[in-house]
């Protein structure tokens, strides 16, 4: 099991590694097994798409912030701005990669699908019971702040982000 999570870790790294000069589309199967030193067998046992590859890596930076977020001990919104933010800027190349490529739907995807499963499992604390149309609202702007704070090469502190996102998040 560590020999695949090994080998998957090796496939991510190397198509990261090739977006940051070529488009996605550019990226083949046989580049990102060359990069990474992997069979193609290997590649496919792993992952069935660079779309699959770029969700999982999105997926890593959201359980960190799953696990950032659980060791605190208060849950409120802006407990809940602090961690995305600090884990954002943390993976700011991944995100980087990401935003360049035209994939940020991928990282509004993932947003709504984390908000949801966090307010289920109680471990995001809001007054009202969230409607889909709240976490739509809430994931569509962190989305589109994380695109600007990109922009800007993130040169606003995390605590100026977390201000921001609050007036929006009474």
């Amino acid at each position: 099991m560590a020999k695949r999570s090994n080998t998957k870790q090796k496939i991510v790294l190397a198509l990261f590694e090739l977006m940051k000069t070529h488009s996605v589309d550019e990226v083949t199967v046989s580049d990102i097994c060359k990069q990474a030193s992997v069979s193609r067998m290997s590649y496919y046992r792993s992952f069935k798409s660079k779309q699959q590859i770029l969700e999982y890596q999105f997926d890593v930076v959201f359980q960190e912030f799953f696990s950032y977020l659980q060791v605190m001990n208060n849950h409120d919104m802006t407990a809940f701005l602090d961690a995305f933010f600090t884990v954002i800027r943390r993976h700011r190349i991944t995100v980087h990669i990401l935003i360049k490529a035209d994939l940020v739907g991928i990282i509004l995807d993932k947003l709504q699908f984390y908000i949801t499963d966090l307010i289920d499992k109680d471990v995001l604390k809001v007054r009202d019971r969230a409607s889909k149309m709240w976490i739509a609202f809430v994931a569509g702007g962190l989305t589109t702040m994380i695109v600007e704070w990109d922009k800007d090469d993130m040169i606003e502190s995390n605590a100026e982000m977390v201000m921001i996102a609050r007036k929006f998040l009474k």
